[in-house]
């Protein structure tokens, strides 16, 4: 719990800063900034479980082998697996708990941007309700303001590409804010710090903008699955750190070595999920959901990896130790 509660605590910290640009900016009220720290709390506290569970785990199995009980209950005929099974009532806890967490953070993956969709039309709609009068509604987090008091509202912002102003007449945000579509689109293109047009104007029907800042990212796969692979790869990292550690009973393992090995799985195991997320295609998954099983294989695999290093170079310490002799 105390590994959980140091990686919890390191990112509320970095959430916080994250945060923080838009908490102070006065256009943005608390009730609109509410669910993003929601969703970025989520992810805080996924991921605390995760590395944290395993990283506690680590350090127990550590101190187990440096008191030399480890070996004393290998004297006594326990194997490393007889040994894990002691842990089932902490990994049915940590099982619940994950996949809650996790289910809870699948499904707040896509409300950034439909947040922020809600507020485009609810501009939209106060600059209509104006009947005429000139007004303007800032939109947070899309760098971009209606312009009311004509015949049509018109939403003006900046591109992502440098240099480019384009108006239009409606808007539409991807669920992780990296894509905008516009209607009736216009744009402006201006030099480079400069403020007047290079003359070049396009008007289009539709546009789509990409690149933008990603809030958060939205995830491309059912929220129980991801709970599913989530979980089954903390719990395969967990299992892993303590049984290679138990296997390197004979070897002086440091309390940062453990902290490394033990955080080695769930690391690479995010890696691997959001690499596949990022890869599978956006409808109808389908039998791509199966290649979400290399998630808790690259959690092992890290694992027992990281430790075949730290065997190697105890061997090559213990050849130096030897051929000074």
């Amino acid at each position: 719990m105390a590994g959980s509660g140091l990686v919890l605590l390191a990112a509320l910290v970095g959430a916080a800063v994250r945060l923080l640009p838009w908490a102070l900016d006065p256009t943005i009220p608390w009730a609109t900034l509410a669910p993003f720290a929601k969703s970025l709390l989520a992810v805080a506290i996924e991921a605390a479980i995760l590395t944290g569970w395993p990283v506690g785990w680590a350090l127990a199995a550590q101190r187990l082998v440096e008191r030399g009980e480890a070996r004393v209950l290998a004297s006594l005929g326990e194997s490393p697996v007889r040994t894990l099974a002691r842990l089932a009532p902490q990994a049915m806890v940590f099982v619940v708990v994950l996949a809650a967490t996790s289910v809870a953070l699948g499904r707040e993956a896509a409300a950034p941007g439909r947040i922020v969709d809600a507020l485009l039309a609810e501009g939209r709609a106060n600059c209509v309700a104006s009947e005429g009068k000139p007004a303007t509604f800032s939109v947070p987090f899309v760098s971009a303001t209606w312009l009311c008091g004509g015949n049509v509202p018109r939403l003006v912002g900046r591109a992502p590409l440098g240099g480019i102003v384009f108006t239009a007449a409606g808007a539409r945000v991807s669920d992780d804010l990296r894509r905008i579509d516009l209607d009736d689109a216009r744009l402006a293109l201006s030099a480079p710090g400069e403020a007047k047009t290079l003359g070049l104007r396009v008007h289009v029907a539709s546009l789509t903008l990409k690149g933008m800042a990603p809030w958060a990212r939205a995830s491309s796969i059912p929220p129980a699955v991801r709970a599913l692979v989530v979980t089954a790869s903390g719990l395969a990292a967990s299992c892993a750190v303590v049984f290679a550690l138990l296997k390197l009973r004979r070897r002086r393992v440091g309390g940062v070595i453990a902290v490394a090995l033990g955080s080695s799985g769930p690391l690479a195991a995010l890696g691997a999920l959001r690499g596949l997320e990022l890869r599978i295609p956006d409808v109808a998954p389908g039998a791509w959901l199966l290649v979400f099983v290399f998630v808790p294989c690259a959690a092992v695999l890290a694992v027992f990896a990281g430790a075949m290093v730290l065997t190697a170079f105890g061997r090559a310490r213990s050849g130096k130790q030897a051929a000074g002799r």
